[in-house]
């Protein structure tokens, strides 16, 4: 396919996902990372802090609008494909090329990261970036070593695992050492280095909190199988890439290991994603998710797979057949997606009529979700009051760290005083700011956090939800504080 044709089917596809997504409600994703653009950090619990950067950067050109700050995305999904196509159409040629992005475009898991906020668009485009400057400092042109390092840096300030494609170079340039040969010390410098660089404050916001957000468990759960949890990985895995895509890709892995025993683009390509495929195939014998690591290798896997295959005759045939299955399931997916993007806006506005219900009370009331979604998406309708620390609606107090809502202000804080407004809280030097405030809370279940720290708590009104699921508002009244 032709360079033209390439540029025009991409123009035709990134239309289609603009329009969809102007027909689209916000979704809980996109408002979890909306309200990080409002909470500058270091970092977050579930990641670096880039995308809260990047949304709030674009928010300066859209008013704060999130519903147009998302038509970026499809962008970014246009640049991700095109830097795709250059690179592999470098190391290959175009036939390898074309069918590379046509199948990229396909899959269930890049249509909606295409249309949807989040760190996982970006970080392609910056390590597909790095990729070619890699390549060609590989060709000889050595001064690009250094925009390839920065990319791969910059990659890693949206997802953590980013850090595994340098960390694949490194490991290269280190294996010339077996043969007696000297390593080119600036090059491994620069890929240590800058990585390093920017993640230092990220890390240390971790080491403050022990580590929590960015290990998720204790060592042995790092180390030992979890086969309780292949099953869920692996439908989660078809469901991501499509039953067709899934199983091209676990034969692309084999052609990424042949390949790479040739020298030339083979080689590159295992560079370049044999680190992170090891990684997802580490993350799904633990038990983990493995999205990310396996979200990072799917370029140069496909490429692998597609050079392998490109001169079968059975190629086109075969190619079209998987092609077709696998947009048929993005069909499928963004519809359901669709779906439940649509039902929050009916929520909001079912919790906007109960708020007329919640008694009067001193400081006025406030909004509880069960869980960080519904916070999340339930606090792009309730702005928070200008100047205020405390986010729209709170999720309920847990000692367990869960999510970012976790660190962010809450309304079973105390705030510091030399006062003791109580006897039976003398071992607490503050008072709670919501102590006798009305709320209502959200969720398809009553917690006791809510039960035990409201005087009476009684369901208000019933959602029903379009996957069969309920939804219920409850009244809480007279906020306590649970007992120390």
């Amino acid at each position: 396919m032709k360079t033209k044709n390439i540029l025009a089917f991409l123009g035709i596809l990134t239309l289609i996902r603009i329009i969809w997504l102007a027909t689209q409600g916000i979704s809980p994703q996109e408002a979890y990372y909306w309200m990080c653009g409002d909470r500058l950090a270091s970092a977050y619990f579930d990641g670096p802090p880039a995308t809260a950067y990047l949304v709030r950067f674009l928010g300066f050109f859209t008013g704060g609008s999130l519903e147009i700050l998302r038509f970026a995305w499809p962008l970014f999904a246009l640049l991700a494909s095109w830097l795709a196509f250059q690179w592999i159409r470098t190391i290959s040629n175009d036939v390898v090329a074309s069918w590379t992005v046509l199948a990229l475009n396909a899959l269930p898991i890049f249509n909606s990261h295409s249309v949807t906020v989040g760190p996982w668009m970006p970080t392609l485009v910056c390590v597909l970036g790095g990729l070619q400057a890699a390549y060609s400092a590989v060709e000889g042109r050595r001064k690009d070593w250094l925009p390839a390092a920065a990319c791969f840096a910059l990659a890693c300030l949206f997802r953590y695992e980013a850090v595994l494609v340098p960390l694949g170079f490194c490991i290269t340039i280190l294996a010339v050492l077996r043969n007696k040969q000297q390593p080119d010390w600036a090059v491994l410098a620069a890929l240590v280095v800058l990585p390093l660089a920017v993640l230092w404050s990220p890390l240390a916001w971790n080491a403050k909190l022990e580590w929590i957000p960015i290990a998720g468990g204790t060592l042995q759960t790092w180390w030992r199988p979890q086969p309780g949890g292949w099953g869920r990985n692996l439908v989660e895995f078809f469901r991501e890439y499509s039953f067709a895509g899934g199983v091209a890709l676990l034969a692309g892995l084999a052609a990424l290991v042949l390949g790479g025993l040739k020298r030339g683009a083979g080689r590159f390509l295992l560079v370049a994603a044999g680190l992170s495929a090891f990684w997802a195939v580490y993350q799904f014998l633990i038990g983990r998710s493995f999205s990310t690591p396996a979200w990072l290798a799917l370029v140069p896997v496909l490429a692998a797979l597609i050079g392998f295959l490109a001169r079968s005759r059975w190629m086109p045939l075969a190619g079209s057949a998987v092609l077709a299955l696998a947009i048929l399931q993005s069909a499928v997916m963004l519809r359901e997606e669709g779906r439940m993007r649509g039902v929050w806006l009916s929520v909001a506005k079912e919790v906007h009529k109960a708020t007329r219900e919640i008694p009067a009370s001193d400081g006025g009331g406030f909004l509880i979700a069960e869980n960080a979604d519904q916070a999340s998406v339930l606090a792009v309708f309730f702005k928070a009051a200008a100047g205020s620390k405390y986010p729209p609606v709170f999720v309920p107090e847990s000692p367990a760290l869960t999510s970012q809502f976790g660190l962010w202000p809450s309304y079973a804080d105390f705030v510091a005083s030399d006062l003791v407004v109580d006897e039976f809280f003398t071992e607490q030097k503050g008072y709670n700011l919501f102590a006798g405030r009305n709320a209502l809370f959200l969720g398809s279940d009553l917690p006791q956090t809510i039960k035990g720290a409201f005087a009476q708590v009684s369901p208000l009104r019933k959602i029903q939800l379009p996957d069969g699921g309920e939804l219920t508002i409850f009244l809480c009244l007279d906020y306590q504080t649970l007992p120390l």
